[in-house]
């Protein structure tokens, strides 16, 4: 089913064993922790390649069926609670993990239907579709053509300014007000978790449980260093939506500055981080205020909710900011005067002062007020009403006398070409008629005139005539459209997909396959060269050969700190690192945990045979 269809990005890709959209190979590893490629799941969903992983669940590349669209798919696996069975596809729980894993599953669908109403917010990665089979949930989220944040500022290669990060930025604070209304919390903004689509707006995804989202939990915690607020690497503190406001300032932070803020366990309450106004002079004093304010260690120190956040960074007070200032504007002028008390009352009732009450004018009735108003009219209004009714009447006639002035017209059209033309016609006839009687008349057998018989013959060869003139010339347009001279397109720097989908491109070349190299300079996807020179003059038809870049071969490795084996090895499988586990002890950190690797600086060159070593804890 779906043979030619890559697993890696979902699009037809023919036989090629490498997708020439993505690179992606069916052979490379894949994780036999994960379902396998292909998979079906509801009978409609397509499994493909995994996305990422964390402590809750595995997100895959999948495709739908009925829609024959691209699609996310995300199950519920806490690789803490779980494993997978021996038929590669069922999720089993883990001897005594069982009230764990029921009651974080329905954290997981709780969250899951929420998120499906909240279809109509434009800035939320939708939840199209719930599934519950092989014992787990799954749940089909939209495939978004993005990149995250984090990407899309290094393409920029500098830090935005305020009114480009706001643009950017404020729907998705909106939208987060709105999520907050309805019990949702995301606890994992981060420039990883937000997604810019090619039209420059933001999508929010990497929606997780806030099991997953704290420390010293069940599941292996996925935090984001920088933009985690404190309370998330405590087991008791709350998190509210003063968690998301720490980490949106976070966000702000780093789009503006072009540094990520430092994470929150080794931040000081005493030091204060430099305020964006100092590294970006677009910014505005009171956005620098907000962001360092939102950023604060003490979460009773920031704003509480989003709409205390967009108040702040728009410079607009809020309701509670505003309402002191207009009990002072309400004052009375006289603020000496008391209230008198009265005996046998706990309450008094209004009192009399000059400052409050005034004498109320003496009000007349209705029928002398109309009377009044009757012999007040304005005689300019008395005039308007006048030139309003000539109007009316002049409209008027014009509808009736319009349709009799076009029905005369007609006839008078008729009456001069219509009549004109069938004399004529009748002329016309009794001068051929007095031309022909100098012919010879001479008739052949089958009763048709000499004439005619000319008539119908040079007819017919006029018309053999221009049939072949016709065919000549219809022979000469293809010859010039087939070798019509263009331009050669230069197309280094271009997405390939975009490049082979344009509909003149396939008219005028035609596009040999393409040749997959790793490159620093271009991001994957996108050309790298081509074997003829921009520039040149060129005829239809032309072949062409490019060079498509799979990425920069020296990739940065994600970060292992507090990430278990399982997660670890997926992220580096979705990356194409090849690598080995090494079991260390002696390590502070519990079993299964990765401790370092054999990588000093963070990074890996996937041009190379090297295999990247995995220390992970065996105690």
């Amino acid at each position: 089913m779906y043979e030619t269809l890559c697993m890696g990005c979902m699009k037809e890709k023919g036989d090629a064993p490498v997708c020439p959209h993505c690179g992606f190979r069916e052979d490379m590893p894949h994780g036999a922790a994960y379902l396998p490629l292909r998979t079906l799941i509801a009978q409609r969903y397509l499994v493909g390649r995994v996305l990422s992983a964390n402590g809750e669940s595995v997100l895959y590349i999948g495709f739908d069926t009925m829609s024959q669209k691209r699609v996310d798919i995300r199950e519920y696996f806490p690789d803490t609670l779980s494993s997978r069975a021996p038929d590669g596809i069922t999720v089993q729980v883990m001897e005594g993990r069982q009230i764990p894993f029921k009651a974080n599953m329905g954290d997981y669908m709780d969250m899951m239907r929420k998120l499906t109403r909240m279809r109509t917010l434009a800035c939320v990665v939708q939840v199209l579709a719930l599934a519950e089979e092989n014992n787990t949930i799954y749940a089909v989220l939209e495939h978004v053509d993005a990149v995250t944040l984090r990407e899309y500022l290094v393409r920029k290669g500098t830090m935005l300014s305020w009114q480009e990060a706001s643009d950017l930025l404020m729907p998705a604070v909106k939208t987060l007000r709105l999520l907050h209304q309805d019990g949702i919390l995301h606890r994992g903004l981060s420039v990883d978790t937000l997604y810019v689509t090619p039209y420059d707006t933001v999508k929010i995804g990497g929606f997780s449980i806030s099991a997953v989202r704290a420390a010293r939990t069940e599941l292996a915690a996925e935090l984001f260093p920088g933009y985690s607020a404190p309370e998330q690497y405590s087991a008791v503190s709350p998190h509210g939506p003063w968690t998301d406001v720490y980490a949106m300032c976070a966000v702000f932070y780093t789009v503006l500055t072009g540094q990520r803020p430092p994470e929150a366990l080794v931040r000081s309450p005493e030091k204060q981080l430099m305020s964006p106004r100092e590294r970006n002079e677009t910014v505005p004093p009171y956005v620098s205020e907000a962001i360092l304010k939102g950023l604060s260690v003490d979460s009773q120190k920031r704003m509480q909710d989003m709409d205390a956040l967009a108040a702040s960074l728009t410079g607009i007070p809020t309701a509670q900011e505003q309402e002191p200032a207009a009990e002072e504007t309400t004052k009375p002028a006289h603020p000496t005067v008391h209230r008198p008390s009265y005996q046998g009352r706990e309450e008094a009732t209004a009192y009399y002062h000059p400052a409050v009450h005034k004498p109320q004018p003496e009000t007349k009735s209705t029928v002398e007020q109309a009377e009044i108003e009757e012999e007040t009219v304005d005689p300019e209004e008395g005039k308007q009403a006048e030139r309003r009714r000539t109007r009316k009447l002049v409209m008027n006639s014009m509808l009736i006398a319009l349709p009799i002035l076009l029905l005369a017209l007609i006839l008078t059209f008729w009456m001069l070409f219509g009549g004109r033309s069938t004399s004529d016609k009748k002329e016309e006839s009794s001068d051929i008629a007095a031309s022909d009687e100098w012919l010879v008349s001479s008739y052949p057998q089958d009763g048709s005139s000499t004439n005619e018989q000319n008539q119908q013959s040079s007819a017919t060869v006029s018309r053999e005539d221009s049939a072949e003139e016709s065919k000549q010339s219809s022979a000469e347009s293809s010859e010039e459209s087939k070798n019509e001279v263009y331009v050669m397109d230069n197309f280094i720097g271009q997405k390939y997909a975009d490049v082979i989908a344009n509909a003149k491109n396939r008219e005028i070349y035609i596009f040999e396959e393409p040749e997959y190299i790793n490159s620093p300079d271009q991001p994957e996807g996108y050309i790298i060269s081509q074997d003829v020179t921009p520039g040149i003059e060129i005829t239809t038809g032309t072949k062409v050969k490019l060079t498509v870049s799979l990425g920069n071969s020296i990739i940065t490795l994600p970060p292992y700190e507090k990430v278990l084996e399982s997660t670890y090895t997926a992220q580096l499988d979705s990356l194409g690192v090849k690598y080995k586990v090494v079991y260390k002890t002696g390590t502070d950190y519990p079993a299964g945990y990765v401790v370092g690797t054999s990588s000093p600086d963070g990074t890996f060159d996937l041009s190379t045979n090297t295999v990247l070593e995995v220390y992970v804890s065996a105690d």
